[in-house]
């Protein structure tokens, strides 16, 4: 494919879809599409070279990662069922007639829909990729909904999104904050080496951030970063599912 060599040096996500052809997603909510069939994109190559060469400046500029933009790609793909802490959230009816962040919604395409039915006031997505209207994050919400978004960047990015959590939220308003286990991290991927307090991972034709955590970990990090008591609400296999309340 060509430029395939460049995206993955820029941290672009290349993804083979089930037709055969190839969905890649750069960084700044833009995909472009491969047709193997054709051996061509449907985008303009012109375009898509001068993005790639915006970004790999950024790179050499250090404005930019190219691991991080693809860690932050490797958004959950639920494209036939909801994420199960969106089903929790759903069931239980625990977001009833609260407005609701969901950060960093990536392809979870059916919460919008299920958080409305269970009676959710309003929802908006943010996502740097695929929802990337920042216009969303200047409002407070009486909710923020971010499942496995913090377990894919390093540490100092994590507390950027902590402190995006707790600006975005009213007083009194609820984060619900799912991330990878320890066991998963470990034994799901090919880990190619240890990188801050998580590891390098390779995923699909990317190399990616992931950290693994147990629920004490996770309880003790969100209580130095942000304060308060943060609750576990339940485990989904050994994934932490944690409420966090902004006093």
């Amino acid at each position: 494919m060509k430029l395939s060599q460049k995206m993955l040096k820029a941290g672009w996500s290349i993804t083979k879809e089930k037709d055969g052809n190839f969905c890649v997603y750069a960084s700044d909510g833009i995909k472009y599409t491969y047709l193997t069939a054709t051996d061509s994109w449907i985008e303009p190559v012109e375009e898509i070279e001068a993005e790639l060469d915006r970004q790999l400046k950024e790179i050499s500029e250090n404005k930019r990662s190219p691991f991080i933009s693809a860690s932050r790609m490797t958004s959950l793909y639920h494209s036939k069922n909801a994420s199960q802490p969106i089903k929790l959230l759903c069931e239980k009816r625990l977001l009833q007639g609260k407005s609701v962040l969901h950060l960093g919604t990536g392809l979870d395409n059916l919460a919008k829909q299920l958080l409305i039915e269970s009676g959710c006031a309003e929802v908006a997505d943010y996502d740097p990729n695929f929802y990337p209207d920042t216009s969303v994050l200047e409002r407070q919400y009486g909710a923020v909904i971010a499942n496995y978004v913090l377990n894919i960047v390093p540490l100092d990015d994590r507390k950027d999104i902590y402190k995006l959590i707790k600006d975005a939220l009213k007083k009194n308003g609820m984060a619900y904050l799912t991330v990878q286990g320890i066991w998963p991290v470990k034994n799901k991927y090919k880990i190619i080496k240890e990188y801050e307090d998580g590891y390098l991972i390779k995923t699909g034709y990317n190399t990616t951030f992931r950290k693994g955590y147990s629920k004490e970990e996770f309880l003790k990090e969100i209580k130095q970063i942000l304060g308060g008591n943060p609750r576990l609400i339940t485990m989904f296999y050994s994934n932490p599912f944690v409420q966090w309340v902004k006093q």
